[in-house]
């Protein structure tokens, strides 16, 4: 069986998209009213854009002020060139999640429309902070929601697969078909040659012992 090697890129995905259940682990040493607590107090951010190159961790980096908790983004199915030609993971949209809306609220007020900036050698220095707070929206909503799509697609995916198969057997079936009624056609076809050389022999065989005068 062939070795499976990683791509390190995929790696590196599914580090920043296992963030989603970072926090995760200690909530579970929580009490039910401390969760509801925390989560009636959290906040989440929509960000319409991700600028190429930004990663969570920079993210985390940029909004550590604000008290940013977890983020989700959306890779997109294809990669995409940085301003220095280099192919790097895209995404397409994000969530954040704060540990307060009141400072999820104050994220959106100070930088929406704002140059994200940073260092010269910053990819996204020129960019747009892009965001949007979601009122009574929570990151059990987010989880909600990915999961709903994801058994949308799993369905989606069965159907298109039931259906290929289906078409499958069916020009499966109608290949044979043809093959048989092609064969018979060839059968028929050579059995009709060999009568017409039977009968040409019979032909020639009746004119070679014609009798050719009367006898009287």
């Amino acid at each position: 069986m062939a070795e499976i090697k990683i791509n390190e890129n995929e790696e590196s995905l599914d580090e920043e998209n296992n963030d989603i259940n970072e926090k995760d682990n200690n909530i579970n040493e929580l009490t039910l009213e401390e969760l509801k607590e925390k989560n009636r107090r959290s906040g989440v951010l929509y960000m319409s854009r991700v600028p190429i190159g930004m990663k969570i961790s920079d993210l985390r980096k940029l909004l550590e002020d604000y008290g940013m908790e977890r983020c989700y983004l959306v890779p997109l199915k294809k990669k995409l060139e940085n301003i220095d030609g280099k192919r790097v993971q895209g995404y397409k949209e994000g969530w954040i999640e704060f540990e307060d809306k009141i400072y999820a609220k104050l994220a959106e007020y100070q930088l929406n429309g704002k140059q994200i900036g940073g260092s010269k050698k910053c990819p996204y220095k020129d960019e747009l902070w892009n965001l949007k707070y979601l009122h009574k929206f929570k990151w059990n909503d987010l989880m909600e929601n990915l999961t709903m799509e994801k058994k949308v697609q799993e369905k989606k995916l069965k159907i298109e697969i039931s259906q290929s198969k289906r078409e499958n057997d069916f020009i499966i079936k109608n290949y044979e078909k043809s093959k048989k009624y092609l064969n018979k056609k060839k059968e028929m076809k050579e059995d009709d040659n060999n009568d017409d050389k039977n009968k040409e022999f019979d032909k020639k065989d009746f004119t070679k012992y014609k009798q050719k005068k009367i006898l009287k």
